[in-house]
């Protein structure tokens, strides 16, 4: 997300807040046996120097983070990542010795996913990943993607615009908001659907997408790694249209009222994941944690949502977050990127499930 500290610690202060007030307000969550089969472990890097990608010379990506994953819907793997370093020397004339571009889109066809993701494409010329959204430097730092979902025959992006980076998983934006695509990731405009960081908008400056049929369900949490999730939902055609979306409170739903939504998933919770897992015939979600990276079922995309188990512990590997879930994970594997911050690469990590007795 950014060349700043950002590890998985936060701040307690701001923790204990948010905890106590949403204590009570989060759907009941259901009691379930664990799932997990063992904690998750790294497979491959897939950026930077050593990994299995040769991303410096392919793509000119030294470093970089997130690794946001979605199926284009022609079997692709779209993969957008945050803050990327590359090396141009015009950098050094500011006082950096990296140059940052502050959003990059890869591509791959890989299915064999034992061995590591390996990326077959870029948005960009050849041997350089651009940038996909530039900032406006007199209002914000940088724009950084947090989910990704194909719908309308297009691609969409959930964008997060960052006023300033904090202590350790505390972060301020300005807004949230969809950029789309209608050349596979090529080129990308903002799409006039943005939530100011502010009111019922305020909980979904970040966001995890699920499409189940034609329904595109958002799952939403505040800046920083503090807040609780929760959820809207609309139907593909509308998800440009704010007005149109639902926000799912005290088990109904209400349109067009942010404000009215209500935790699904309690605090802390950051970084975000939702798919369906067949071996598992469930709902699971992958969300960074102060503990680590935390597993949560359920029967439904609303809940109620298990209160997790943790399967990557904090600092194993050390200075790990945001886990997002590969579209194509199949069997009794669950496959997902994870960001390291020391070293700033991402890698692709492999939990084992199994199926409570």
């Amino acid at each position: 997300m950014t060349r700043r500290n950002r590890r998985w610690g936060m701040a307690m202060a701001v923790t204990a807040l948010a905890t106590a007030l949403t204590a009570g307000l989060a759907t009941p969550t259901a009691d379930a046996a664990p799932v997990a089969a063992g904690n998750g472990t790294i497979v491959a890097r897939l950026t930077g120097p050593g990994s299995i990608n040769d991303t410096i010379g392919r793509y000119n990506i030294v470093g970089t983070d997130l690794g946001v994953l979605w199926d284009n819907g022609h079997g692709e793997i779209m993969a957008a990542f945050g803050d990327t370093q590359s090396f141009n020397g015009w950098s050094l004339l500011y006082g950096e010795l990296w140059y940052w571009r502050s959003n990059v889109l890869l591509r791959s066809r890989d299915r064999n996913l034992a061995d590591g993701m390996t990326f077959t494409g870029h948005a960009g010329p050849p041997g350089h990943a651009k940038r996909l959204l530039k900032p406006n430097l007199r209002r914000e730092i940088t724009i950084i993607p947090t989910a990704g979902v194909a719908a309308n025959g297009k691609q969409y992006m959930n964008v997060m615009s960052v006023k300033h980076w904090g202590q350790p998983g505390v972060w301020y934006t300005n807004w949230s908001g969809l950029a789309a695509s209608t050349d596979n990731g090529q080129n990308w405009r903002a799409v006039n659907a943005f939530r100011p960081n502010g009111g019922g908008n305020a909980k979904f400056q970040m966001a995890a997408y699920l499409k189940v049929g034609h329904t595109v369900y958002t799952y939403g949490t505040s800046d920083g790694r503090w807040g609780a999730v929760y959820l809207a939902r609309v139907d593909e055609r509308d998800i440009e249209h704010l007005g149109k979306y639902e926000y799912f409170s005290y088990g109904r739903w209400v349109r067009n009222n942010p404000d009215s939504a209500t935790p699904v998933m309690g605090s802390p919770t950051g970084e975000l994941s939702v798919a369906w897992n067949d071996y598992l015939g469930k709902y699971i979600s992958l969300g960074t944690k102060d503990s680590g990276v935390v597993l949560r079922t359920a029967d439904n995309p609303w809940g109620p949502w298990t209160s997790g188990e943790v399967v990557v512990p904090a600092n194993n590997p050390y200075s790990g977050y945001a886990p997002f879930i590969h579209p194509w994970s199949k069997g009794n594997n669950v496959y997902f990127t994870y960001s390291i911050y020391t070293g700033y690469q991402v890698y692709l990590m492999r939990l084992p499930l199994r199926r409570p007795e």
